[in-house]
């Protein structure tokens, strides 16, 4: 049932013109700003892509994950959904593995930056790997979030805005943090931060359990917010 939810779901994303505008933009984008790096640097190295890659996902992932519950909760076609006897985690876990597959598509291309710096320069393989893993991290807690973003409303600017504004304050936890008394755990919780150690090529195992623990979490409760729905 979940490989059959992933299909329809996969369909629906595809036949619609988002993910082509959305990949577009990011690319011309990270092109533009990638190339700057690059030639500023005058070096082969991939670290710095990998933040410029990370906040443009952070900017497209809530676009593309607003309808995914939010839609269908508007037209009325969730409630005929859940009258379906399936499980609501194998509901939600088809909804975000093709937001998730599709946000992966996306960001296929950024590898070829690694290909081109390998064909005009010696990059260093360790920090072109990690980065990748982050990116890869990221874009599965970001899309936990807005996956329950937009379980809980039924409009799809409300559910992109509300993922937005979670996601940006993960990203800057730690901005200012040095004038709290909380500073340590501000900083633990900004996704940035841990995406740069990721960029530099140093694996820390918290930094995996903490994008993995984010979107555990999230899913966990856009689990609870659907199965809501089912019993009003």
């Amino acid at each position: 049932m979940t490989r059959a939810l992933l299909v329809k779901e996969l369909k629906v994303l595809w036949t619609s013109p988002l993910p082509y505008v959305l990949g577009a933009v990011l690319h011309v984008t990270l092109g533009v700003l990638g190339h700057g790096q690059v030639v500023g640097r005058a070096q082969a190295v991939f670290q710095p892509l990998v933040p410029i890659a990370g906040f443009l996902v952070l900017l497209s992932a809530p676009v593309l994950t607003a309808r995914l519950f939010a839609e269908e909760s508007r037209s009325g076609s969730l409630e005929l959904l859940l009258a379906v006897p399936v499980r609501t985690l194998r509901l939600v876990l088809g909804k975000y593995l093709a937001a998730l597959l599709t946000l992966f598509v996306l960001l296929a291309p950024v590898s070829l930056f690694a290909v081109l710096l390998a064909a005009f320069g010696d990059p260093d393989a360790g920090p072109v790997i990690t980065g990748l893993l982050g990116l890869a991290l990221l874009a599965a807690a970001l899309v936990a979030v807005g996956t329950l973003s937009s379980a809980l409303t039924t409009s799809q600017p409300v559910a992109a805005v509300g993922s937005l504004f979670a996601v940006l304050i993960l990203w800057f936890a730690h901005v200012g943090s040095d004038a709290l008394a909380a500073n340590s755990i501000l900083a633990s919780l900004s996704i940035s931060e841990r995406l740069r150690g990721l960029a530099g090529g140093l694996v820390d195992l918290s930094d995996v359990v903490f994008f993995v623990a984010v979107a555990a979490v999230a899913l966990t409760a856009s689990v609870a917010a659907v199965e809501a729905r089912r019993w009003r």
